[in-house]
């Protein structure tokens, strides 16, 4: 068996961290889109294209349903690196995962509110009690303790 060697090693940790930590959050995240909703997946991905293509995206076929899936995996993804890059540097994020994992996901969700999506094309909305608690519950526990919780996992406490 070929061992990884030292230098390699923290690398592959890294990326194992970003990888677990983003396609998870990303799952979780999108099905509690789909149980809230109501909506079938690609539903949800039309919904989510609308940052790109505006309102013609919920009359779009399953490529722009496509789109609209890869575009969310891969903001999950690009969150998980960010989170694990600093966690390299603060090793307390790591460490205070269960605080810190929370947080963070309540960042996620403000930045997707406020500086994205008014950017985007889909444009500002906030949604109604009670399903903007389920939202913001999900990102606390569903993604952003996901991704603290898979940097812990994958690095360690330090």
């Amino acid at each position: 068996m070929v061992s990884i060697s030292e230098a390699a090693r923290p690398r592959r940790q890294v990326l194992t961290a970003v990888v677990t930590g983003g396609l998870a959050a990303g799952v979780f995240d999108f099905c509690v889109a789909c149980a809230e909703s109501g909506l079938p997946p690609l539903t949800i991905g039309k919904a989510v294209a609308r940052g790109w293509f505006g309102k013609a995206a919920m009359h779009g076929g399953t490529d722009v349903a496509l789109i609209g899936i890869v575009s969310h995996f891969t903001i999950m993804l690009a969150f998980a690196a960010a989170f694990v890059l600093v966690s390299l540097r603060a090793p307390i994020l790591r460490r205070l995962f269960f605080v810190t994992g929370p947080l963070y996901g309540a960042a996620i969700f403000f930045f997707m509110r406020y500086v994205v999506m008014p950017l985007s094309a889909a444009g500002f909305s906030m949604p109604k009690p009670p399903v903007l608690y389920y939202e913001f519950a999900g990102h606390l526990f569903l993604v952003g303790l996901v991704i603290a919780a898979a940097a812990r996992w994958s690095l360690g406490r330090d």
